[in-house]
Formats: C-alpha cells, structure tokens, sequence
C-alpha cells in the first residue's frame, strides 16, 4: 500500500511539473513577451497611458476586455473615436453602469479625455471591449491595441495579459 502510495504521488508529481513547464513555455512563445511592456507608455506630448493590461480567455472565449488609465497633458481636450487590435474581430470603447439595480454595459461612440486630466479604463466603468478575440489570450502575452482620434492621429497600446482571477 505504501509502495503504491509513494508511487502515485511521484506521477503526480511529475505530471504536474511537465505540466507547468509546458504551460510556461506556451505562454512565452505565445505573442510577444512582457520584456516588450511597460507599465508607463508615453504616447506623444499629449498622453501617456499607465498600467495597460487585458484579461486572460478561457480557451473558446470569444470577448476579453482591456483596461488602462490615459492622461492627456495638453490644454485642449483629446478625443478618441475608435480601437482596433489584430487579436479580435471588433474593439469598441464600452461603459458599465446601473440599470434598475442591475449592471449593464453600453457601447460608446467616443472617449473624452479632458485637458489636462485623465480618463480610467477600469472594469465596473469605462474599458475596451474585445469582441470575436481569434485566439486564446494567455498571461504574460503583450498585444498591441491601435486607437485613433477625431484627428486622424493614430497611436498603438502594449497592453499586458493578466491571469484570470480566483475567486
């Protein structure tokens, strides 16, 4: 019995560490790695994006969510009219809000980042929206999100994949 024990929990054991190795070895060859993120990105003059990060997918998952915080130091409001990234279908800017005790989401047609103020992507309000994401997104993956102003002016996002929370 003991034998059979002992046994047992070497498979375990082994199985696991074989496991782990393969996930790591995945996650890194998966998409850029986070040597390519940085947690403060200065985008120009006028902005800078802090903390950038996406929600891991369980494999199958077709939306994820992107979060960030975006400072705009110029005099002049700044006004971002859409986003897209090669690893969904459709990137659209959403807001989660309280409809009769209950929270709903709602497309936006824009994002307003005030003169000399910010704006915060965060998951119970404004955030990004992935929608027909083609791959799994995997911890420790970086993918880059374009975003475009009423301008015309263009600018890419690294945004850092984040492990899936337990709750």
């Amino acid at each position: 019995m003991k034998r059979s024990s002992l046994y047992l929990a070497l498979l375990i054991g082994c199985f696991h560490s074989t496991a782990f190795a393969t996930d790591v070895t995945h996650a890194d060859s998966h998409g850029q790695s986070q040597q390519n993120y940085t947690e403060v990105q200065k985008v120009n003059t006028e902005l800078t994006i802090e903390n950038a990060t996406a929600k891991a997918t369980i494999p199958g998952a077709s939306v994820s969510a992107g979060y960030m915080k975006i400072i705009n130091n110029s005099d002049t409001a700044v006004t971002l009219v859409s986003a897209s990234t090669a690893i969904a279908k459709h990137t659209e800017f959403h807001r989660m809000f309280m409809r009769d005790n209950t929270m709903a989401m709602r497309k936006m047609d824009a994002l307003v980042i005030p003169a000399n103020g910010n704006i915060i992507l965060a998951s119970q309000g404004y955030h990004l929206m992935f929608m027909g994401v083609k791959q799994d997104l995997k911890p420790n993956q970086v993918i880059t999100v374009t975003m475009k102003q009423d301008n015309g002016k263009q600018f890419d996002v690294q945004l850092l994949v984040m492990p899936i929370k337990k709750h």
